[in-house]
């Protein structure tokens, strides 16, 4: 019972972060700002937010107030994979409908980033990465930007975890 009601807390708080990380994003996009560069980060905290909803909602009302690190952790990351799932496959609908003009964005970037940095690397080392821009996809940038959100989710999901958790009292 309790992993039917951990899944449905994780998709449920996982969904409202997907969604919210998204419109974000499209927010970032409209107001004319750069999506690859540093203002999407101002959103760092949206995720978050989800997950400790979810993780004291869990904790609270699918464990009667009693908690073990890994049910804490699993909740966590359970809500960060519903979350960065969604964002990717709205991500990847977005820029493949409406704005296919952010993949040609995030290359030109990338390749200005690139050349910045050549002075640090070798030439076979610089020719590799310029190969590895050019063969970037929508599909590939959903992935990519969705795994960021996976691994800032489990950090976080590691720190809420030892946050929330909670031992059952002991009466002596």
């Amino acid at each position: 019972m309790e992993g039917n009601l951990s899944i449905k807390t994780a998709l449920h708080y996982g969904s409202l972060s997907g969604l919210s990380v998204f419109v974000f994003f499209v927010i970032i996009h409209f107001m004319g700002y750069n999506v690859f560069g540093g203002v999407p980060f101002l959103g760092f905290w949206i995720p978050v937010v989800f997950i400790i909803m979810a993780t004291k909602f869990h904790r609270d009302h699918n464990l009667q107030g009693v908690m073990t690190y890994w049910q804490g952790f699993t909740i966590g990351i359970f809500t960060t994979f519903f979350s960065a799932a969604l964002f990717g496959l709205a991500f990847y609908l977005f820029t493949l409908m409406y704005a296919p003009e952010l993949l040609d964005e995030y290359k030109t970037q990338a390749l200005t980033s690139m050349e910045e940095g050549k002075a640090f690397m070798s030439d076979a080392v610089f020719e590799k990465a310029m190969e590895g821009i050019e063969e970037v996809t929508i599909g590939s940038l959903a992935f990519s930007e969705s795994f960021n959100k996976l691994i800032g989710g489990l950090i976080i999901s590691f720190i809420t975890a030892a946050i929330y958790r909670r031992k059952p009292q002991q009466f002596v």
